[in-house]
């Protein structure tokens, strides 16, 4: 759940930073990982694969996401004092009924959701995104190889010939 302008940062942080850590700039990859949820995006869909999990690593890493995002930390502060989330009994994606969930997407900001959403061709939109900001690859998060099919395909026919000078398109060959 970073923005792009959070990948972008972080990218450039690793690329000037990997000389002072003996790497070679070229040789060091960075990855992003883009929640992918393809076609029609039912309320229950949304709640459980974008909104709980991202509840969920705002129990874990909200401070962390709230510093590279450079979002409203006084949201995570809100977040985590309200009674409904401070009620549920471990990781909201995994035991939070739907009216829980319900509430709690009224808690998080939508733009703190970036993902990859909709109709294949607009998932795999997003996925060169990540690239146009300068990941090497993009792991395809939150669905199973099944229903990233579609979106696979659909990225092949918008996948530039060379996206990466002397690389290979699968960086993780």
């Amino acid at each position: 759940f970073f923005s792009d302008e959070a990948l972008r940062r972080c990218v450039e942080a690793v690329r000037t930073g990997s000389p002072r850590a003996g790497k070679d700039p070229a040789r060091v990859r960075v990855w992003s990982v883009l929640a992918t949820l393809e076609g029609e995006l039912t309320e229950e869909r949304r709640l459980k694969a974008l909104v709980g999990r991202m509840a969920t690593y705002m129990q874990v890493y909200g401070e962390l996401l709230v510093t590279i995002n450079g979002w409203d930390p006084a949201v995570l502060t809100r977040f985590k004092a309200d009674e409904i989330v401070r009620s549920i009994p471990g990781a909201i994606d995994a035991v939070a009924t739907w009216d829980q969930l319900r509430h709690i997407e009224t808690l998080i900001p939508e733009s703190w959701l970036p993902a990859a959403t909709g109709p294949a061709e607009e998932c795999a939109k997003r996925v060169l995104d990540q690239f146009e900001q300068g990941a090497d690859g993009v792991i395809l998060h939150g669905a199973t190889p099944l229903e990233l099919e579609r979106v696979v395909a659909a990225y092949r026919l918008v996948r530039p010939p060379v996206l990466f000078d002397n690389r290979s398109n699968n960086p993780g060959l």
